[in-house]
């Protein structure tokens, strides 16, 4: 960065290790949450048949979840960026094992979160809720599972809370979070 210039570069990341024991510990309040709920509306006995099928298709739910996943952030990233779809990168971090999707430009905060929470309302929140609706085990399970893997957006967003809904947000290339340009 030019040193004329009074602008710097606020990181807001947290680390890998710090983000999965956090997402770990996520799993307590999902279940209170929908699972506790679901089993006094439904019984237990529902969301048992609903495991049975999640078990034995978990690993194309789960696959074909994180894309969507990563897919949602993207499509919604480009609508707010000036470059479209040509600002989004989606690729793999080989040492986590981990989907990522990447806006190459800055975004305004607050659309930064819309996209950093779009996996979350639509695959996690909205089917548990349908689910605690209607009394679809299968369904619960798949929005507590969606709920859970948006454990890490969950927590960028919660860095989000101090920094102005109109500040520009540079989404990091290579952690979780993002930084911003202050002056």
């Amino acid at each position: 960065m030019d040193s004329g210039n009074q602008s710097n570069k606020v990181e807001y990341t947290i680390g890998m290790e710090k983000v999965n024991l956090l997402v770990l510990l996520l799993i307590f309040p999902i279940i209170l949450l929908f699972l506790l709920p679901f089993s006094l509306i439904w019984g237990f006995e529902s969301f048992s048949i609903g495991w049975s099928v999640i078990t034995h298709y978990g690993f194309i739910i789960v696959l074909l979840g994180v894309v969507l996943h990563e897919f949602l952030h993207g499509i919604t990233w480009a609508l707010f960026a000036a470059n479209g779809f040509k600002s989004i990168r989606f690729g793999v971090n080989w040492k986590w094992l981990t989907p990522y999707c990447h806006c190459k430009e800055a975004l305004k905060a607050k659309h930064y979160a819309i996209g950093g929470l779009m996996p979350l309302i639509v695959m996690g929140i909205i089917p548990s809720l349908i689910a605690l609706t209607i009394g679809n085990g299968m369904l619960l399970i798949f929005g507590m599972i969606f709920t859970w893997t948006a454990g890490g957006d969950i927590i960028s967003i919660w860095m989000l809370r101090k920094i102005g809904k109109n500040t520009l947000v540079f989404d990091h290339p290579d952690k979780i979070g993002f930084y911003t340009i202050e002056s």
